[in-house]
């Protein structure tokens, strides 16, 4: 049983742990004054139980148990990320978007001109409605903050995709997700 009541739409932001992938994430897109952040999925409550869509790189785009998900993320810290009420009309529809994705794989190039996703940009989609996001893209960097040199696991990353690295290009990410304005402040989760 879910200690704290999720709703329909509501985001759950993981926090980064010391992989190297999601350790890597949250180095170019760290703000010290929150939480880090690597991961976001959406909860989907339904008469038969509370699930989640999500785009990772294990699975691609899937829908599962939210037991499910807590148990691959048991050893991570999670926060509910809430719309304020005046964005959650289009909660449904992003909803059925997300899992209208479901299968297709992780979106490792971090682009957003392929058909494949990555969880922030699984999310942005979700929510587009006529041709705006609730969420707001910007030029993404893979480089450290402390001297504007790319981070060597972003280098390595790129050449084995044997892809340059999208520095610039538009994109999104959990931790810039999570200080939308559109978001009531984020509540811990506890299973």
């Amino acid at each position: 049983m879910v200690a704290q009541p999720l709703k329909n739409g509501d985001l759950l932001f993981v926090a980064s742990v010391v992989s190297g992938f999601e350790q890597a994430i949250a180095e170019v897109t760290n703000d010290e004054s929150q939480q880090n952040f690597s991961h976001i999925a959406m909860v989907n409550v339904t008469d038969s139980g509370v699930y989640v869509v999500e785009a990772t790189p294990k699975h691609g785009v899937i829908y599962r148990t939210i037991s499910e998900f807590e148990q691959e993320n048991f050893e991570k810290y999670m926060f509910i990320g809430r719309l304020k009420h005046q964005y959650q009309q289009g909660i449904p529809d992003a909803i059925r978007y997300a899992c209208s994705h479901l299968g297709k794989p992780y979106d490792f190039a971090f682009d957003f001109d392929n058909d494949d996703y990555y969880c922030s940009e699984l999310i942005y989609v979700a929510f587009m409605q006529e041709s705006e996001s609730l969420f707001e893209v910007a030029p993404m960097t893979f480089k450290l903050s402390e001297n504007g040199d790319f981070l060597p696991y972003w280098v390595e990353y790129f050449a084995q995709l044997n892809i340059p690295i999208p520095e610039g290009k538009p994109g999104l990410n959990p931790n810039g997700m999570s200080r939308s304005e559109k978001l009531e402040p984020l509540k811990k989760y506890k299973p």
